[in-house]
């Protein structure tokens, strides 16, 4: 149970500090152009994680269990982002009104579905995911006896 889910938790707390940094930095910025700025880089460089550890874990795993994974890792941190995160910056989480609350779900699952899906599709684009590593193994096992007559 630890092998799976304390990776799981660890990434879901990147993602959280990723959250609140850009949170502060956009807080210490004047300019609204600056702080929507700092906020999307900060949803690029979450969008990256997710890229990454799709493509690091989808090599050793089924990709069902890698979305599951990144998508629980995504939910925890994206509720984590949107209850406590404003309350760490000075905010409360309703503070823009209920339209903003509700648009960070949306831009968190998109950015989930983005970076896990580039992840992914790389992977089988370069056959170097789960599936199509055991599909060589059958090929070249398959190969190795000859045929019955």
């Amino acid at each position: 149970m630890k092998e799976r889910w304390l990776p799981v938790g660890v990434i879901a707390g990147v993602l959280f500090v990723i959250n609140v940094v850009a949170r502060w930095v956009a807080k210490g910025i004047d300019d609204a152009d600056k702080q929507s700025v700092a906020g999307m880089i900060a949803l690029g460089v979450i969008g990256l994680v997710f890229l990454a550890m799709a493509a690091y874990w989808g090599r050793t795993r089924p990709i069902s269990r890698v979305v599951a994974d990144l998508a629980a890792a995504g939910g925890v941190a994206c509720l984590l982002s949107i209850f406590i995160g404003p309350l760490l910056a000075g905010e409360g989480p309703f503070a823009n009104g209920a339209g903003a609350f509700f648009a960070q779900i949306w831009v968190y699952a998109a950015v989930f579905a983005v970076g896990t899906g580039l992840g992914l599709a790389g992977l089988v684009a370069f056959t170097a995911d789960y599936r199509s590593k055991q599909l060589k193994s059958y090929a070249e096992r398959s190969k190795a006896h000859p045929r019955r007559v």
